[in-house]
């Protein structure tokens, strides 16, 4: 039984409020159960209360905003680590995700215009040690209080466009704030790379739009502009992010 509750205020035509409260639920994931030699792990099914409350409004003509506040309270939250051994040491146990998001959308003389949105994970720690499925004994490292691996405090994205005539020119920059791959949140990478802090990253991307008639158009975009290397993910021993990358192409309607 997954109950929910949903609340909406419109006080104007400009401003609406809003609240919510749910039950959510999940079971363990076939990749994150089943290891590779065709061993099982019969974890517990993720659940949690989910609360969130925020406003949308126009605070005048072209500035579009919405804020709003969320918790995720998790009486069991499923986790893997660094498989990269070959192993699947599933964990579980108790944890605690709230914060903030913010978005943005403003529309300026000119033909210009810009959007923000920015998500503060201000919390996302362990309230209790996780706990090896197949042992039943503590994670090592794993303590109340130590910040959930993969649970970067600030995420942002800012754009900035321009759109004249038949033309639409953006350029957009996206930043993932700093983030822990262990359970024991340990800063120095380890030899193997399993193990360590992933810095803070901010990629660049740009995009041209060409409308020539109601039927045809035209765009390019380009991915990562700076064609910067930075870590995504040690669970599998590092990945690095996507690298530059050009596209182009056409559209016809008919």
């Amino acid at each position: 039984l997954l109950p929910g509750l949903g609340v909406t205020w419109r006080r104007d035509a400009a401003t609406t409020a809003f609240a919510s409260i749910h039950r959510g639920f999940a079971p363990p994931r076939v990749e994150d159960v089943i290891g590779g030699t065709g061993t099982a792990t019969d974890g517990d099914p993720e659940d949690s209360v989910n609360v969130e409350a925020g406003v949308r409004t126009r605070l005048r003509p072209g500035l579009d905003v919405q804020a709003s506040v969320f918790r995720n309270d998790f009486s069991n939250l499923i986790a893997v680590g660094s498989i990269a051994g070959g192993g699947t040491p599933l964990s579980q146990g108790r944890a605690l995700f709230q914060g903030a998001e913010i978005g943005v959308q403003a529309r300026i003389d000119g033909g210009f215009r810009s959007r923000l949105s920015w998500t503060w994970l201000a919390t996302a720690e362990h309230t209790t040690p996780f706990i090896t499925v197949s042992t039943q004994t503590a994670l090592p490292g794993s303590a109340a209080g130590n910040r959930q691996p993969y649970a970067a405090e600030h995420l942002v994205t800012a754009a900035l466009g321009w759109a004249h005539r038949a033309w639409e020119l953006e350029i957009e920059a996206q930043h993932v704030g700093r983030q822990f791959s262990a359970f024991a949140n340990s800063v120095a990478a380890t030899a193997d790379g399993q193990r360590g802090q992933i810095a803070a990253h901010t990629v660049w991307n740009a995009s041209v739009n060409y409308r020539a008639s109601a039927a045809v158009s035209g765009f390019a975009t380009v991915k990562n502009l700076s064609d910067l290397t930075y870590i995504t993910d040690r669970t599998r021993g590092i990945q690095v992010g996507m690298p530059r990358l050009f596209q182009a192409g056409a559209r016809y309607a008919f």
